[in-house]
């Protein structure tokens, strides 16, 4: 027989092993491996912890992003107005107005055509003054010559303007940032300013053109066409003053919506108040589409039913930038800012 704690051989007369009956060595003690306890698989074991698990990582549980809230109030108000079903409505419909325009340009009216509704229309004095063939030859040259740089220009100028409004308005409707982006109103403002430019030119080309035409008409002698000559010289002189005062309004309307561009611009980021958009600009929008509807129907009989779209769509986007303007100054009154 041995003993079960250390292993020696029991004595014979049956007395306990010495290890029973003294302390154990400290050699003993270094050397004594513990038994190691069977697992048993079939049913669960108590006092067993499983060992760190050092690599396994929980699945981690990142919080919902919430919308960035805006800087400063002003920069809600301007978020909530470039990002209104209005102003998304506009944007679109500017897209479709350059389309039709596109369009329109690449089947223009036949000149003969054009001619012919020109001739119907004028007095019978002033057919023999103005030849059939030089006009039907200017109109086929204007054509031949301008198709192709109008639908480049148009794609160059509409479409930059068309970005100018999407960006604002896909900028605005972003929940991740506090403003809008101002990069489309600076392309607003850039093509506004060349509009000024232009139309400036044309107010002096315009001054300049009617003085030489009144210089010319009255240094000759028509004999018996001098009383027809001086209704048309009477008529050409009020044409005259009429486009140089539309030119001043005009003039006075892109200013406008310079300043107007410049307040929202710097409103967007500063974080200042702007100020209050002109109802000049709106006034003249709303004039332009009366204008523009009435003008659809001669468009029509003159350059062909394509031009349909291209006047109703014009007439929409001047009625939508009128109520822009009501709108933008709306939100502004509401929210106490206005000025």
């Amino acid at each position: 027989m041995y003993c079960t704690n250390c292993g020696r051989k029991l004595p014979e007369d049956g007395s306990p092993c010495v290890c029973r009956r003294q302390p154990a060595q400290p050699e003993q003690q270094m050397y004594t491996q513990p038994v190691q306890p069977q697992q048993n698989y079939g049913a669960p074991t108590q006092n067993f912890q499983m060992p760190p698990q050092y690599y396994a990582q929980p699945p981690v549980q990142y919080p919902v992003q919430r919308p960035v809230l805006p800087v400063t109030p002003v920069h809600g108000v301007l978020k909530s107005f470039f990002a209104s079903p209005l102003f998304l409505i506009t944007a679109i419909l500017f897209s479709a107005n350059l389309l039709f325009q596109i369009i329109a340009s690449l089947f223009p009216q036949d000149p003969a055509y054009i001619v012919n509704q020109i001739y119907s229309n004028l007095p019978y004095e002033m057919q023999f003054i103005i030849s059939p063939g030089d006009l039907y030859s200017a109109l086929s040259d204007a054509q031949s010559g301008t198709t192709v740089g109008t639908v480049i220009g148009m794609l160059i100028t509409g479409g930059l303007m068309a970005a100018a409004y999407w960006i604002t308005y896909i900028s605005a409707k972003n929940p991740s940032i506090p403003a809008a982006k101002t990069a489309g109103l600076t392309i607003m403002k850039v093509f506004s300013i060349i509009s000024l430019v232009v139309m400036s030119l044309a107010e002096v080309l315009c001054v300049v053109l009617a003085v030489i035409f009144g210089v010319a008409l009255a240094g000759n002698d028509y004999g018996y066409m001098d009383e027809m000559m001086s209704v048309i010289f009477v008529f050409l002189i009020a044409a005259c003053i009429f486009g140089f005062v539309v030119l001043i309004f005009e003039i006075i309307y892109e200013a406008k919506v310079i300043k107007m561009l410049n307040s929202a611009k710097n409103a967007m980021l500063t974080g200042m108040i702007p100020n209050k958009a002109s109802m000049f600009v709106a006034v003249i929008c709303f004039i332009s589409a009366a204008v523009s509807f009435f003008s659809v129907f001669g468009d029509a009989v003159l350059y062909g039913w394509i031009r349909v779209p291209l006047g109703l769509t014009s007439v929409a986007l001047n009625v939508l930038y009128g109520l822009l303007v009501l709108q933008f100054n709306k939100m502004l009154k509401n929210a106490g800012m206005a000025r």
